[in-house]
Order: C-alpha cells, then sequence, then structure tokens
C-alpha cells in the first residue's frame, strides 16, 4: 500500500533534492544502517531478518530514487 506512504515519500524526496542527495548515496547509508540494526538488535536478529530489513531498504530506496530523479530533471 505504498499510497500510504506518498506524504512521506514526498517530504523525504524533497529533503533529499535539498540536500543533493544521490542515487550513489543509498548503498553508502545500506552499508552503516543493516550492521546498525545488527548492533541494535544483537542476538533478536538473524540473516533472515536482517535480509527483510535491507529488502525493505531497498525497496523504499528504488521508490525514493525514481522520485528523486523526476524532481531533479524538473529542476534542471
Amino acid at each position: 500500500k505504498l499510497d500510504a506512504l506518498k506524504p512521506a515519500i514526498e517530504r523525504i524526496a524533497a529533503r533529499h533534492i535539498a540536500t543533493h542527495i544521490r542515487p550513489e548515496h543509498y548503498p553508502a547509508v545500506a552499508n552503516a544502517l543493516l550492521p546498525a540494526i545488527e548492533d541494535v538488535l544483537g542476538d533478536a536478529v538473524d540473516e533472515r531478518v536482517l535480509a527483510a530489513w535491507g529488502e525493505a531498504y531497498w525497496f523504499l530506496a528504488d521508490v525514493l530514487i525514481s522520485r528523486e530523479k523526476t524532481l531533479y530533471a524538473e529542476a534542471a
């Protein structure tokens, strides 16, 4: 139900444009976020849970990258 996230996606994408976030920045966030989740959750996380977080992150990243591409093009 991506429509439920639309207002948040628009705010995040607008902020990313304002701060010059680019698609190439997303892997660095993933590389920091996923180990941090593992550190915080400790024994509660296993490979299956970590993979689910990674899948969720990249799903949202792809949505944001697509929206930001449109916004950058409109601003050009």
